[in-house]
């Protein structure tokens, strides 16, 4: 697994477009680092955007 991704990876790796990844570190929502003029998405931060947006019913765990 990479420590960090480029916006296209992080859309490939991930099946949402790079216009919802960019608007997601635009609204706070996705942590991102520039290095130089490249953006990079840590890898811990695209699973943690990824795993918040599944309903916990879906990730296998149950309710109270």
């Amino acid at each position: 697994m990479a420590i960090t991704y480029s916006l296209a990876k992080a859309a490939e790796e991930s099946g949402l477009s790079q216009r919802t990844l960019r608007y997601a570190i635009e609204r706070g929502e996705l942590a991102s680092v520039r290095v130089g003029r490249r953006r990079l998405i840590p890898a811990g931060a695209l699973q943690k955007f990824l795993l918040r947006e599944i309903p916990r019913a879906e990730m296998g765990e149950e309710g109270e």
